[in-house]
């Protein structure tokens, strides 16, 4: 029996962001996941630049929003070198609501009100050599540990999906003992193979190619080849859908 939906959630940042690169939302990846689950209501909070700490942080902090038997979830990971700091010049984190028109709304989160993220930990010298790229792994596969928990233990229909790079598979420093076994087998998580990134090397370019290389934007070929390979597979896989 085919699963229905009241509302499709969408967080991430510039990857799973409506209209980067001038790509409608009816073709991104998510919004083609809506579409192939006949749900109307799309609420997305993305934004450019969000690390994953701002991501947890508004999927936590909005719960009181969700119908947890009928809310579809699609939860990106994001670059992992940002850091999420209290920035009182970038007040306001809109979030956009979508109707079965495609018809936008946008709307105010409250909860990330006066907080930014900085790309690359913004430069600082300290935390690029506290957070090496093996800890910066360690500390998301733990975030993803404790996030999938609860999500569980609320029977949420969610998907959390890598929009950068695979991560490493190999415990290489000894830090993730428990939680890297945990994310590679766990159902509801496409981190390790065919993410965003990585399932559309050398296959479509990205829509700033020239800006970012193969870091860039994807438009309706990527985005059709992620949510058809990698998004829609899991979803059957876990009867989502």
């Amino acid at each position: 029996m085919k699963k229905e939906y009241n509302r499709l959630w969408v967080f991430g940042d510039s990857y799973s962001t409506p209209h980067v690169c001038n790509l409608d939302p009816q073709d991104s990846f998510w919004g083609l996941t809506a579409q192939h689950v006949g749900v109307n209501k799309i609420t997305n909070c993305s934004r450019p630049q969000s690390g994953f700490d701002s991501v947890s942080h508004l999927i936590v902090n909005m719960q009181r929003e969700y119908d947890w038997d009928h809310d579809l979830f699609l939860i990106g990971l994001p670059i992992l070198e940002r850091v999420t700091m209290v920035d009182n010049e970038d007040k306001i984190f809109y979030g956009h609501n979508y109707n079965e028109k495609w018809d936008e709304s946008k709307f105010q989160i409250d909860c990330h009100y006066g907080l930014r993220s900085f790309q690359n930990f913004k430069e600082n010298r300290g935390l690029v050599l506290y957070n090496n790229r093996d800890w910066t792994e360690s500390q998301a596969l733990r975030n993803i540990y404790f996030l999938t928990h609860w999500l569980d233990s609320k029977k949420a229909n969610y998907l959390i999906v890598n929009l950068s790079h695979t991560l490493s598979t190999e415990n290489a420093r000894g830090f993730d003992v428990e939680t890297l076994p945990y994310c590679k087998n766990h159902s509801r998580c496409v981190l390790f193979d065919n993410p965003y990134y990585s399932i559309n090397f050398n296959i479509h370019k990205p829509a700033d190619y020239d800006r970012y290389g193969w870091n860039g934007h994807h438009g309706p070929p990527g985005n059709k080849h992620f949510f058809e390979k990698s998004v829609l597979p899991t979803l059957q896989r876990n009867k989502l859908c």
